[in-house]
């Protein structure tokens, strides 16, 4: 589940339902489960200079997890987002493994495989829009002194030649540290087909994607760094095609389009009158990423405040420019208003 951070040092906290010994094993199981509720009031000044605005359920997302063996666990995770998202299964995965014995794991399931797309913000970064991956996948991974690695492999949406096969592969490598007064975070994703993502996807014909003829698979890199020292944080991702699409089905003024999504952030935690809060500002920007819709360049900053446990008030204002009509686009500038309320348990 793609829980968006509300602040930089928010946990989502679990609730233990249940344990018990197995006989079988001698092994504690256990079932944990953690959510979300936010909702949101949002205003929105558009291109053509049109004022809309509504109250919306932005989330509401549920977590289970059951460590049913010492080399065995399931989690299974619902999701509902207004407007976008119907009450659904957002991941449901089984993972063989224990890492106080073996670094390795072997997971299948539903998962999201590509990017990391962490964020202070409310709204989703533009590195999400483009790079947002979920399959249902087998993966086998590693953990060990700070190394999280993985290769992945799938049947796309995307097809070449109408087969149907488990074509699409990728693959994962980060190193974390993490101390009192200083962290890092560094990683990258590969994947075999960036048309794949969920933005691609739709852009490309959404559930006709599997019959574009003569359609050939561009690969895609995500890059991310997540640096945090004392009150400061620092966020970068830059997710790419590392190709150009056939000008037939993804196209940037007339020619075949390479899209590719960046985003830059830094956030200052602070207490006032013993509450938490974090003040963030971003600069994100697409480049030939018109066809899905997206703005060129967005500027954002956002103030998240503690006001309980697990309860978060949080206000963002977002400036977004369009493409260039010579681009395609009107040239002009939107304005997005959100201020958020939301609980974690």
């Amino acid at each position: 589940m793609k829980v968006k951070p509300i602040i930089a040092t928010g946990i989502i906290g679990l609730v233990t339902t249940g344990v018990s010994v197995a006989e079988d094993n001698k092994w504690p199981t256990s079932v944990t489960m953690s959510g979300v509720v936010q909702v949101e009031g949002r205003y929105f000044n558009d291109y053509d200079d049109i004022n809309s605005s509504d109250i919306v359920v932005d989330e509401v997302g549920l977590a289970i997890e059951a460590q049913v063996h010492k080399w065995a666990k399931g989690m299974l995770a619902f999701l509902y987002e207004e407007g976008s998202t119907p009450l659904e299964i957002d991941e449901a995965i089984v993972t063989l493994g224990n890492s106080e014995v073996s670094p390795l794991y072997l997971a299948m399931g539903q998962m999201y495989v590509f990017g990391n797309f962490e964020t202070q913000m409310i709204s989703d970064p533009l590195t999400y829009n483009l790079g947002d991956t979920r399959e249902k996948a087998i993966q086998v991974g590693f953990e060990s002194g700070g190394f999280h690695g993985s290769v992945y492999g799938f049947n796309g949406s995307t097809q070449k030649n109408d087969e149907d096969t488990i074509d699409h592969y990728g693959a994962n490598l980060s190193f974390a540290q993490e101390s009192d007064s200083f962290s890092y975070d560094l990683g990258g994703s590969y994947i075999s087909d960036i048309g794949d993502t969920g933005g691609l996807t739709e852009a490309l014909g959404g559930d006709d994607v599997s019959n574009l003829v003569g359609y050939d698979y561009v690969d895609g890199l995500s890059a991310y760094m997540i640096l945090k020292m004392g009150s400061l944080s620092l966020i970068g991702e830059y997710v790419t095609a590392l190709d150009n699409f056939s000008a037939e089905h993804l196209a940037f003024k007339g020619e075949g389009a390479e899209p590719k999504a960046w985003n830059l952030e830094v956030g200052y935690t602070f207490n006032m009158s013993g509450k938490e809060m974090t003040f963030a500002l971003g600069y994100q920007g697409t480049d030939e990423a018109i066809a899905m819709e997206l703005p060129e360049t967005r500027y954002t900053s956002s103030l998240s405040l503690g006001i309980y446990d697990n309860t978060t008030l949080s206000f963002e204002y977002a400036l977004e420019e369009d493409y260039d009509e010579a681009d395609g686009g009107t040239g002009e500038d939107a304005i997005r208003a959100t201020m958020q309320l939301a609980v974690e348990f």
